[in-house]
């Protein structure tokens, strides 16, 4: 079964897809919303598509403080949201750090203009499969919420 990675965020939705058989995650695409309302409709017309059986999304267990858990109830009821759009099963796990292990792989810094844009575009989108990766390489895909 495939299953569709998703890095979280306000603006930018990251997905990454893994193989049939749950062993590799690759980048997907970056959607652009308007409001974090749209977000689960986007993300569930995406496993649709790609006919993904479940969906694991990043959640910022790492974040302390107020600020932090504020996050993670986003996410929370971004994940509560996809469940009812898709009737999918969706997994949190930690993202921290997702973004730098991302932005590392592909060996790209943060820098400005049209091509930085871009550049961010595809960031989101290998976070989501720095994301889903760190899922699939769990035994089983144990201690998955």
């Amino acid at each position: 079964m495939r299953i569709l990675g998703v890095d979280f965020g306000l603006r930018h939705l990251g997905l990454a897809l893994s193989d049939p058989g749950e062993i590799l995650a690759t980048p997907l695409k970056s959607l652009r919303v308007e409001s974090v309302r749209e977000a689960p409709a986007a993300v569930a017309a995406a496993a649709r598509e790609t006919e993904a059986g479940a969906i694991v999304v990043g959640a910022p267990e790492g974040l302390e403080g107020e600020e932090g858990r504020a996050e993670l109830r986003r996410v929370e009821r971004f994940a509560t949201a996809l469940r009812r759009e898709t009737g999918l099963p969706v997994h949190l796990v930690d993202e921290s750090l997702s973004t730098r292990e991302a932005e590392a792989r592909s060996g790209r810094g943060r820098a400005g203009g049209r091509a930085a844009a871009a550049r961010a575009s595809a960031a989101h989108a290998t976070a989501a499969a720095v994301i889903l990766q760190r899922w699939l390489d769990r035994p089983r895909h144990g201690g998955a919420r």
